[in-house]
């Protein structure tokens, strides 16, 4: 794997695809950055790693071995059940694949992760037409 400056179309393509699932903060890149960009969702903050592979088709394992020092890295980060550490994977052609880092390994992921959604308050319906929402006494 190359060392030196990120790709920035690869970075900047990820962040596009980031913003789907919440709020996307970028991390100014040095060379003990440990991510490129957090994701902020209701739930959870994910910290993730963008790095391009010349063959993206690898097996889990062959991207794991050759992920190795990224996925230690990111393991620096306190576990909790709010926080998730990704690896995504991109081609120059601008193919991703997403993996999160569990306590074995990687875990290929959907090809789009599904934002995170807030629940209703306790108490209080949820309203899909637009009305705001009221509580059990039907106020608002």
């Amino acid at each position: 794997m190359k060392r030196g400056r990120p790709s920035t179309t690869g970075i900047n393509d990820a962040v596009t695809i980031a913003k789907k699932r919440g709020c996307v903060m970028r991390v100014m890149y040095s060379s003990d950055s440990v991510c490129d960009f957090f994701i902020r969702t209701v739930t959870h903050v994910i910290f993730v790693r963008a790095i391009r592979f010349e063959k993206i088709i690898l097996p889990v394992e062959e991207i794991e071995r050759k992920c190795r020092e990224n996925i230690s890295e990111l393991r620096l980060f306190p576990p909790s059940e709010q926080i998730q550490l990704e690896i995504w994977a991109y081609s120059k052609h601008g193919t991703y694949r997403f993996f999160r880092i569990d306590g074995t390994g990687l875990e290929e992921i959907p090809e789009s992760p599904e934002p995170e959604t807030a629940t209703p308050a306790e108490g209080q319906t949820g309203s899909t037409d637009g009305a705001p929402a009221t509580n059990e006494e039907g106020e608002g």
